[in-house]
């Protein structure tokens, strides 16, 4: 019997990477064994791709990059953009000049990722990962208030523990009708544009492929997945995900640390269910 996925779609924090952001061989054998089958494989990610390369290489995905929350798709095979997304220029500026030099955070862009003068020092101690920044640090091009205005940007990432600074934050981005703002991990709250997340990117790639959404798998483990995982005919969510997440979906597997991406695999398209 044809196997009924034709698309595996795995989110990156918290679900293809365990907590020292490293893919167990168990689950790069079973993207392996997906992939024998013919199914076609994609990261969807809120990083961007220089951040995700090394996972891309190490889980031997060869087909599809969804970066950014949904804001560019390529092929990886022949490295053409299939979809991009950017943010309009003038509400870049509005939001630099919202977040000015009160807030920590990151701007992902077409030449990288890039962080104010103010803020690279102080990315730690707002609740970035130590372990990202010791794996990524180098790459986070510092640069002005000024500077950061000229770059076709998609997304803002802000660094933020304070629960009253955050809720401050949240509710005058939701001011403005053409944001939104999604939580991805507890100090890590995402300024994205309305309606681009990554279900948006899996339409646009159901249509290039042919491949309806009732054939695609897709895991993940938080907010930022929710969209995509109610899109896709199977969605999955990680024990170690966002609670409201899990009970939403209803299908949850072990933990990113106990090889639930390779589990879901192995029950969904390889029909090993224990």
């Amino acid at each position: 019997m044809k196997n009924k996925i034709q698309l595996l779609v795995m989110d990156l924090d918290g679900t293809l990477l365990d907590s020292s952001e490293q893919i167990s061989d168990a689950t790069i054998q079973t993207i392996c064994q997906a992939k024998k089958l013919g199914v076609k494989t994609a990261i969807a990610t809120g990083r961007v791709l220089s951040e995700a390369q090394f996972a891309i290489e190490a889980a031997g995905v060869e087909d599809y990059l969804i970066e950014m929350n949904g804001s560019k798709i390529t092929d990886l095979r022949t490295q053409e953009v299939l979809y991009d997304q950017p943010m309009p220029s003038k509400l870049v500026e509005k939001i630099i000049d919202y977040l000015g030099e009160e807030y920590v955070y990151q701007l992902y862009t077409d030449q990288g990722v890039f962080c104010t003068e103010y803020s690279f020092p102080r990315l730690e101690i707002a609740g970035m990962s130590a372990h990202y920044l010791e794996m990524f640090g180098s790459k986070i091009q510092q640069t002005t208030l000024e500077r950061l205005k000229t770059l076709r940007s998609y997304k803002f990432l802000v660094i933020e523990k304070d629960s009253t600074r955050l809720e401050r934050l949240v509710q005058n981005v939701m001011k403005i009708p053409e944001l939104n703002c999604v939580n991805s991990l507890p100090n890590y709250h995402e300024i994205v544009l309305a309606g681009m997340d990554k279900r948006i990117a899996l339409e646009k790639l159901s249509a290039v492929l042919a491949i309806s959404p009732e054939h695609m798998l897709a895991i993940g483990d938080s907010g930022n997945d929710r969209e995509m995982l109610n899109y896709v005919g199977t969605g999955v969510v990680l024990a170690n995900g966002n609670q409201k997440l899990k009970e939403e979906i209803g299908i949850v597997f072990p933990s990113n640390d106990e090889d639930g991406v390779c589990h879901a695999i192995e029950a969904f398209i390889l029909n090993k269910r224990g």
